[in-house]
């Protein structure tokens, strides 16, 4: 029970952060990351995705391109 608060409680922080509007790409691109874990993990498999997405374009850089094709294979097995 106590890991399903912790759950709620970093969906509501990752949330936030969205809503702020992070100055950086690359910030807003890994709390969108974090979220769709969240989302995953509670079998919201059309958020998650959406969500990834998100991540992908707004990571121009290319530094999230492994966790996001990790996450994504992660996703078909679901």
């Amino acid at each position: 029970m106590l890991s399903q608060t912790n759950l709620t409680q970093a969906e509501k922080y990752f949330k936030n952060a969205i809503e702020l509007r992070l100055s950086m790409d690359i910030d807003l691109a890994v709390a969108k990351l974090n979220l769709a874990g969240v989302a995953m993990t509670r079998r919201r498999k059309l958020e998650a995705t959406n969500l990834l997405n998100e991540a992908k374009k707004l990571d121009k850089q290319g530094i999230l391109t492994d966790q996001i094709k990790m996450m994504k294979d992660q996703m078909k097995k679901m």
